[in-house]
């Protein structure tokens, strides 16, 4: 039982190993071959090369070739004296070493019209790049409902009475007032003048008496004059008074 395990697992690490160093070839360029108009870096950009593993340049003889240049050449199209040129028609090239490769076509200007390709090759014992994981779908979780909801019953209350059935207010007639009669007011008497000097008694001017006419022949009588009032004689009086004090 133990040995059968271990030539099982010997089988496949054979099986891995050699799927390794197995070799490739490849077809520049598919169906479509080695000329003008033709995008080869898109070509390959999805191939992993190797050491050991060859590529094929298939094209009319005479109309093309294959040129290997460095990366300066391979960015101005040019090719220098001592370059490698193949012409058969059907140029195979084995990779024996690791590193970059440039090859072009130097036949008028196919190589600016695309006819040019640049790769890198693996060493041989290098493992395959790992393919990128299957896409798993995410399956969502089935969420549980969460229990029904139980509505909290509030306390019964007595049956309501009903009210005694609305009875409208029927508005009481208000009596209009009386007619408004406008007050005449009491007229007032005229308006005296009012002076802003102090009042005073006026003066009595005494009036003169009449004299008899006078007779020729008679002295004429005179009228002596009327006694001072009492009054101004009492004030000469207090006068004096005061004077002899």
């Amino acid at each position: 039982m133990a040995l059968s395990r271990t030539l099982i697992i010997i089988l496949v690490a054979f099986c891995t190993i050699f799927s390794t160093i197995a070799v490739e070839e490849y077809i520049v360029g598919d169906d479509y071959g080695w000329r003008t108009l033709f995008d080869y870096q898109a070509w390959a950009a999805d191939k992993n090369f190797y050491v050991g593993d060859r590529i094929v340049f298939k094209y009319v003889p005479g109309w093309d070739n294959v040129v290997r240049v460095n990366p300066d050449e391979f960015i101005t199209c040019s090719v220098s004296p001592n370059a490698i040129t193949l012409s058969s028609g059907e140029d195979e090239i084995i990779f024996g070493g690791t590193g970059a490769r440039w090859y072009i076509s130097s036949i008028g200007n196919h190589c600016k019209l695309g006819q040019k390709l640049a790769i890198y090759v693996w060493p041989a014992w290098s493992p395959p790049l790992p393919s990128p994981a299957p896409w798993t779908p995410i399956t969502p979780s089935i969420v549980t409902p969460p229990a029904p909801l139980t509505p909290i019953m509030p306390p019964s209350e007595p049956p309501y009475a009903p009210s005694a059935p609305w009875t409208p207010i029927t508005p009481s007639i208000a009596t209009p007032p009386a007619p408004w009669t406008p007050i005449t007011p009491s007229p007032e008497p005229p308006y005296a003048p009012w002076s802003t000097e102090s009042p005073y008694a006026p003066q009595i001017i005494p009036t003169p008496i009449a004299q008899a006419p006078r007779t020729p022949g008679t002295p004429s009588s005179s009228i002596s004059p009327a006694p001072a009032p009492s009054s101004q004689l009492h004030y000469a009086s207090w006068t004096t008074n005061k004077l002899n004090i």
